[in-house]
Parts: structure tokens; sequence; C-alpha cells
């Protein structure tokens, strides 16, 4: 190919204008589901009604998204990837348990309240379906291999231990997993419905973090 041929750069001013864009193409679709979910019921929304409100074809849907439980897992992302940011940002001087509560409960309250670029008028409603939906389950299963396996490295480097070694990161990383899960219960419940999620995170952290067995 001649140097004539070439076809000419494109200008950083159009690559940001093309990026801003798919973002708000992205923005759309994610407000778009969640209008209905909560109108019509997860199962009962389709992918062409998602659509049809942003005004996109199905296809152009699935260059965002591979599939519906994707949209519910693009908050799950952030979540993980803050909690990750938040765990390698405390002080070393904190005991691992304590570095790990205070991660996750930093990140969880700031989705609940608005922060990290999560409405928090969805909160509710996601946390409802990552608990409860068979789909989202096994669908939130598979994606998060790559995530335990960065926590567990993360908290190995913590402690400097060996995870080849030593199995308290791996148990350590389940551990979150189970906090969410038994928060969420308890959350639901009448006994802690006056409180916050992360409130709820915090005292089941602390009551792991003191061996309160």
């Amino acid at each position: 190919m001649h140097l004539a041929d070439k076809e000419p750069p494109i200008a950083p001013k159009e690559v940001n204008r093309r990026e801003r864009k798919k973002q708000m193409v992205r923005n759309a679709l994610l407000e778009a589901s969640y209008q209905l979910f909560v109108s019509k019921g997860f199962d009962e929304t389709r992918i062409e009604d998602i659509t049809d409100i942003v005004d996109i074809s199905s296809r152009t849907f699935f260059r965002y998204f591979s599939c519906k439980e994707d949209l519910v897992l693009d908050y799950y992302e952030v979540e993980q990837k803050e909690i990750l940011v938040a765990l390698a940002s405390r002080p070393m001087s904190e005991s691992i348990y304590t570095a790990i509560r205070k991660a996750a409960v930093e990140v969880t309250k700031g989705c609940e309240e608005g922060s990290y670029g999560i409405d928090p008028k969805r909160f509710a409603t996601i946390r409802n379906l990552i608990r409860k939906h068979p789909m989202v389950c096994a669908r939130k299963l598979s994606r998060s291999e790559s995530y335990n396996q960065a926590l567990s490295d993360l908290i190995a480097a913590r402690m400097e231990v060996s995870m080849l070694k030593d199995i308290r990161p791996r148990v350590l990383a389940a551990s979150i997993e189970f906090a969410y899960s038994t928060s969420y219960d308890l959350w639901k419940s009448e006994s802690q419905n006056n409180m916050s999620y992360y409130e709820v995170l915090n005292d089941v952290f602390l009551f792991l973090e003191n061996n309160e067995l």
C-alpha cells in the first residue's frame, strides 16, 4: 500500500466524540432496562423492549451487552473493581480483617448512596436480582472467577504469604461473598428493615472479624 492510499488517522476529538456517544447509548440502555425491570419485571422484559425505548436495533444492543443479565452485572463489575481499589488503598497497619471490612463497606455505602456512577434508586432492584434471580446468579458465578483470583492475590500480598502454602487468602476472599449473601438475607428480613444495606454488611463483617462464634 502506498502512503497516499492510507486512510488518514482519526483525530483525537473524533475519537472522544465516538466514545462519548457510545457511553451515552450504554447509559441509555441501563436506564431503560431498569425502568422496565421495575415496571414489568426482569423475566417479562425483552431485549426488544429495551431497544425500542432507546431506539436502536437488537444488533446494536449486543455490541454493548452479551445478554440481559449483563445489564444487572454491569453494577456488580463496578462494585468488584472498586473493592479491589479500596482494599489496596487501606493502610498496611490494619489487620486484614479490618481492611476487608472497611473496603467492602466503604464501596457498598458509596453504591447505595449514588457514588461510582451507580443510580441509588436502582440499588434495591440490583441487589434483589443479584441474590435471587437464578439466571443472574448463574451469570454472576460464571464471571466471578477472575475477580476471586484477583481478590485472593491482593489479600495474600497484604498478608505477605504464598497461596501455595497458606489457605487463608482464599478463605478470606470467599468469606466476602458469604458476608454479602448473609447481609442481604438480614437486610430483607423484618428485624433489619430500618437499616441500610451497608450498615448490615458492616455488622456481619464485625461479627466475623471478632470471631464471635
